[in-house]
């Protein structure tokens, strides 16, 4: 069976989050209308739904974050060389536990603050996160402690 992820985020300035998310996902839009964008594709399977929403203040996110799982660690190098060209704002963990799993991963965060983890797992954990845990080897984001979107994480 075929399928496609799909998702709608509110964003407060569809331009800013347009280009952020083409740069991201390196490609143009399908769709873009004055009030709302989108993004159907194939590599990752996902339909992504941009739904300008002028009010929207960056704390009222509700979601913990969105993630791209690799299986290969020059994947995963491949995606941040990319965001990193388009000077995104990126945060990197190397080695990290997070969800009962170990990782290398980067997040991006778009104008909106939502969150995604880019990531490649290398082994199971027995924990959740470590505790202290912030192995974090560069940012251009908040800080936060591995596992988590920023102030998520207790």
């Amino acid at each position: 069976m075929d399928t496609r992820v799909h998702i709608s985020l509110e964003v407060s300035d569809l331009n800013k989050s347009v280009a952020f998310y083409s740069a991201l996902f390196q490609r143009n839009p399908t769709k873009i209308q004055s009030d709302y964008a989108n993004f159907r594709m194939e590599n990752p399977q996902l339909h992504l739904a941009l739904v300008h929403t002028p009010a929207r203040r960056k704390e009222l996110s509700g979601n913990r974050h969105y993630g791209i799982e690799l299986f290969d660690d020059g994947l995963l190098e491949e995606w941040l060389k990319s965001a990193r060209a388009f000077d995104l704002p990126i945060r990197i963990e190397k080695n990290v536990t997070c969800c009962y799993a170990v990782a290398n991963k980067f997040w991006a965060q778009d104008p909106d603050g939502h969150e995604w983890e880019f990531w490649v797992r290398s082994a199971e954990a027995e924990t959740m996160h470590e505790i202290g845990d912030t192995k974090a080897t560069e940012s251009k984001t908040s800080s936060a402690p591995a596992c988590c979107a920023p102030g998520q994480c207790s």
